[in-house]
């Protein structure tokens, strides 16, 4: 995206590059899923450009409904047919669904000049810039909400590509943030970039209203009074102008992710048009590691009940599984900080690994009936990636077209009976899930880091996720039980939710990887969220938006809430592990024996929090995660 501030165009040559200054910025972009596309970029390969001009000057009195209103058909009426292309500018509090479509609604009254050269397809509208909101900058428009949050009332729910995989996909958790859905919006010819630098903002916010303001002042010369730009007083004052171009294509309309994963070239060669989602999701188990090798002939590991009575950490003993998602999104993906929705989860879990790690021997681990594992899931803002990809191997069983054994993946080592395997096709890197035993049920954590201002923490799911056999239900009452002892106040109760059923009779889960296993087993296996929020996401939490930083003056960050969280979730997962075949263990009982096995909580101000802190709310490139990379490599390299 560049703007120009040439004021001496020809009609041979509109402008000239050299004028053109690239503006830092991050990108909406367009994804795509089974059914079409989502997000914004532009018609063609061509740039689209225009002039900038403030928001409220092409949509003032504008409607999106199929009558119209008056004064959009009075500006067609007397202003003519079409005006000089613009570009909107638009600060980031108001950049909602609402607006966006009245925005597309005024530029749909007009065709597009040819001020700027030639337009091959759409209309006067070229593009969107989203400005950073200045210190005096408010929104009376949203509710109370000063940055409604992009995703609809019902995340992963009703009206988005991940509805069926969502349990209680009608439920509104996110009817706190004015959540209108903006995510889920196909903008396909609306490039849209969002200006971070607020001395630039400002500026861009000042040309805006200054040529707006320029345009409306030649529209009113009979005295009369207007705030909206007329498609007359438009073409007297396309020059001098300060223009922007985007050049941002996203592909052509009608695509979905089939077609564009599947794009062939001219000579019929398979060469993909774009990426699919999603990375690495990484998972290890508390105790001994299990063995490298192929552990057996069963299609699924989830046969062997033996619990801990074989005395190895390959023994397929019923699985807890401690998990979160560890990655976010926005409008602009190049912004997607998710220091609540994600980052505070990341943190929480390997606060709790580190504790569980440090406080109890690998003997007593794996003398445990159950045995504790930690999933880490990308993609769980779209359709549930990395927790779906994983649970379906694990429950379903995995099968590899080289055979269940697979193929050495370490290269060096292939000739040794205990190495690590892999599958060429379908791809999997690591085949050693397969030594996993039954997922017995899910502890699962949300955002935790900011909790309104409160100390209150809330359990979802609970006894009516596994069609109460019981071992989800003593998830949630071991979590309250051990909350109850927390030095630093904090409380986890049972959310409200947990007795509410949607629409369908189903009752609602966070949009969290334990959606993914209770819709997977249908229901035969359950557990708990722990999150920061009870019926809905925290007011102004700031749920997918660029804004959701550490470092931002819009979001709130408790460290103790986080520290608090990992106790209780490396307490709980003990607690749950200690708990028998038949569920006769007690919550009280296996508190207790949780507490003296970890009687020391984790503190927000120790050399460890510090520095994971650090690294995943401030700096993804610290120091350490520098250093476990280069590790990482160097042992790689040694091994392949």
């Amino acid at each position: 995206m560049t703007a120009s501030s040439e004021s001496s165009p020809t009609l041979n040559e509109p402008f000239n590059a050299a004028h053109f200054e690239a503006l830092p910025h991050a990108a909406c972009v367009s994804l795509f899923h089974r059914n079409g596309r989502v997000g914004c970029g532009t018609y063609s390969r061509d740039v689209m450009t225009g002039r900038l001009l403030d928001w409220t000057s092409v949509v003032d009195g504008a409607n999106n409904d199929n009558q119209g209103d008056e004064e959009a058909r009075s500006l067609s009426e007397t202003g003519g047919n079409s005006m000089p292309p613009y570009v909107a500018v638009i600060e980031e509090q108001h950049y909602t669904s609402e607006n966006v479509a009245k925005l597309v609604y005024f530029a749909s009254q007009y065709g597009a000049g040819d001020a700027y050269g030639t337009v091959e397809e759409g209309g006067p509208l070229r593009g969107v810039l989203v400005i950073a909101s200045d210190a005096s900058s408010s929104s009376s428009d949203n509710n109370g909400v000063q940055h409604p949050s992009p995703e609809p009332l019902a995340p992963q729910g009703d009206d988005t590509p991940s509805k069926s995989l969502t349990v209680g996909s009608s439920y509104e958790w996110n009817a706190n943030n004015a959540g209108d859905g903006l995510a889920n919006t196909d903008m396909y010819g609306l490039p849209t970039a969002y200006v971070t630098d607020v001395n630039t903002a400002n500026y861009l916010r000042s040309v805006a209203s200054e040529q707006s303001a320029a345009i409306i002042s030649k529209g009113s010369g009979d005295g009369s009074s207007t705030t909206s730009v007329t498609a007359t007083a438009s073409n007297a004052a396309a020059y001098p102008s300060i223009v922007s171009e985007f050049n941002y294509y996203m592909g052509p309309d009608e695509v979905d992710a089939k077609k564009c994963l599947g794009w062939k070239d001219a000579d019929g060669e398979w060469s993909p048009r774009c990426a699919p989602l999603g990375g690495n999701s990484v998972w290890s188990v508390a105790g001994s590691p299990l063995a490298l090798g192929y552990g057996g002939e069963s299609d699924n590991a989830n046969d062997n009940e033996d619990g801990g009575e074989n005395g190895a950490n390959n023994s397929n003993r019923p699985v807890i599984l401690l998990a979160t998602s560890i990655d976010s999104t926005s409008m602009f993906h190049d912004l997607s900080p998710g220091a609540n929705n994600a980052a505070s989860n990341t943190l929480t879990l390997l606060l709790a690994a580190q504790l569980v790690g440090s406080s109890v021997k690998d003997d007593v681990l794996d003398s445990l009936y159950g045995q504790i594992v930690f999933g880490f899931f990308q993609g769980e803002s779209y359709g549930y990636i990395g927790s779906r990809r994983f649970l379906k191997d694990v429950l379903e069983g995995f099968q590899c077209t080289e055979g269940n054994e697979g193929v050495p993946s370490v290269y060096k080592q292939k000739d040794e009976a205990n190495t690590q395997r892999g599958c060429l096709h379908p791809l999997r890197a690591d085949l050693t899930f397969q030594n996993l035993g039954q997922v017995r049920g899910m502890i699962a954590v949300d955002q935790v880091a900011n909790l309104g201002g409160s100390k209150n923490l809330y359990v979802h799911g609970g006894a009516a996720t596994d069609g109460e056999s019981g071992y989800a239900g003593f998830l949630s009452e071991v979590i309250v039980e051990l909350s109850a002892s927390d030095e630093g106040g904090y409380v986890a109760q049972a959310s409200s939710v947990q007795d509410q059923e949607d629409d369908d009779g189903v009752s609602p889960l966070p949009p969290t990887p334990l959606s993914s296993l209770v819709q997977l087993s249908s229901s035969a296996v359950g557990g708990v969220v722990l999150a920061g929020y009870d019926d809905a996401f925290v007011a102004n939490s700031l749920y997918h938006s660029h804004l959701d930083s550490a470092s931002s003056k819009y979001q709130t960050i408790d460290k103790d809430a986080i520290a608090s969280a990992a106790t209780l979730i490396a307490r709980t997962a003990i607690a749950a592990a200690y708990q028998d075949a038949n569920n006769e263990v007690d919550s009280e009982t296996a508190s207790n024996y949780a507490s003296q096995l970890i009687p020391e909580p984790v503190s927000s101000s120790s050399a460890t929090f510090t520095t994971l802190y650090k690294c995943l709310f401030e700096d993804g490139n610290c120091e350490t995660f520098l250093s476990y990379g280069t590790v990482e490599r160097t042992n790689d390299a040694l091994r392949t």
